[in-house]
């Protein structure tokens, strides 16, 4: 895996993918923006009480709040979004390091849009969810929320890969049996989209990594 990972690293600078990451990276921007606007709206909503001191604390709350929101959220809608540049990126790192593939399923944008809406959908209502648990966990709610998101993260991101490639029954069934490291693929793509600056280029590696996971996959007999 951590090979993998470092392929995806080493394929940031290629041409055939430059005008992509500067896409994805325009659209990681107005996604946090947007995000961040959302949920302090969100916040906002609770009003005002009329006591000087106590509206001050619920602004001072509302952009900490904001912030928090859009960098916890922030991981899932990006890769959500710049799914849509999926074909683009596969299409060059396959072609440097797998040329002899042969050409993949065409997925109509209408399926890609549909994918990229339900993922966004998922993240959104899973933290909320557990939203109760973060704040009950304390020290270990990082970890709580890399864990939930990995596992969202890698199988709806390998899932799309590998639908290039093979049946839906084949997919899933090589999902259940290898989610462990799809699982633990996720959770990486989770933590370095909270790492400021890097989670900018989460949607170019997250594609280039899971590519290499599923080659790897085949290569190994996994179907």
């Amino acid at each position: 895996m951590i090979s993998a990972l470092l392929l995806a690293f080493r394929q940031l600078p290629d041409p055939k993918i430059r005008h992509v990451l500067i896409q994805s990276v325009l659209a990681a921007l107005a996604v946090f923006i947007v995000l961040s606007v959302l949920v302090a709206l969100g916040v906002g909503a609770l009003g005002v009480t009329g006591l000087g001191w106590a509206d001050w604390l619920i602004g001072f709350l509302s952009g900490i709040l904001s912030l928090t929101g859009a960098w916890l959220l922030f991981p899932i809608a990006v890769i959500a979004l710049t799914s849509l540049f999926t074909d683009r990126i596969a299409a060059a790192v396959e072609a440097r390091h797998y040329p002899a593939l042969p050409a993949p399923r065409n997925i109509p944008l209408t399926e890609e849009v549909r994918g990229a809406l339900a993922l966004l959908g998922k993240g959104l209502l899973l933290n909320l969810a557990i939203l109760p648990l973060y704040l009950l966990a304390g020290p270990i709610a990082p970890l709580l929320f890399y864990a939930a998101n990995g596992y969202l993260l890698g199988r709806d991101n390998f899932q799309s890969i590998a639908l290039r490639r093979l049946p839906l029954a084949t997919v899933q069934a090589v999902a259940r049996r290898e989610r462990g490291q799809i699982w633990a693929a996720g959770t990486v793509l989770a933590f370095l989209g909270t790492v400021p600056f890097l989670n900018l280029l989460v949607p170019i590696i997250a594609t280039a990594f899971m590519i290499h996971l599923f080659e790897r996959l085949r290569q190994r007999g996994a179907f």
